[in-house]
């Protein structure tokens, strides 16, 4: 009877440490579970995140395209305008007087002086041209006087 009490005993320590080994499991099983959901969703967002970033990397590429589009136009852009500027300045040195206002009137002014000294020349001219004539004429008469 003792070895019967004492497999009593040894059976009742089996059965908890079986019941304890059964708890075990079902907490790993709870854990295996709550790993595998958790897998799934890191799975579920990564195939989202590849999507998410093949989408990114095309939008990227048309960007690219459009950034090299404008800079090729912004190239052509600046030598457009430093071909302008070269023709501008190339124009104002060949204007002279035209863009520069204050130089224009005054030799606007110079030209308008030197007209009317002319014109005054010229009638002094003719004004010396009949006294030289009259002088002429009254030297002639004192001639014949005498």
């Amino acid at each position: 009877m003792i070895d019967f009490e004492q497999l009593k005993i040894n059976n009742v320590d089996l059965n908890e440490k079986i019941e304890e080994r059964n708890e075990d499991i079902i907490k790993l099983k709870q854990k295996v579970t709550s790993t595998v959901q958790v897998l799934t969703h890191i799975k579920e967002k990564l195939h989202f995140l590849e999507a998410e970033n093949k989408e990114k990397r095309s939008k990227l590429l048309a960007v690219e395209v459009q950034v090299a589009n404008k800079r090729d136009l912004l190239t052509r852009s600046k030598q457009a305008r430093d071909a302008l500027r070269a023709d501008n300045a190339q124009l104002k040195q060949r204007g002279g007087l035209v863009g520069h206002k204050t130089l224009l009137r005054d030799y606007e002014d110079k030209k308008d002086e030197t007209d009317e000294l002319q014109k005054r020349m010229q009638g002094l001219q003719e004004q010396y041209t009949d006294l030289i004539a009259t002088c002429e004429r009254i030297k002639t008469r004192i001639a014949q006087t005498t």
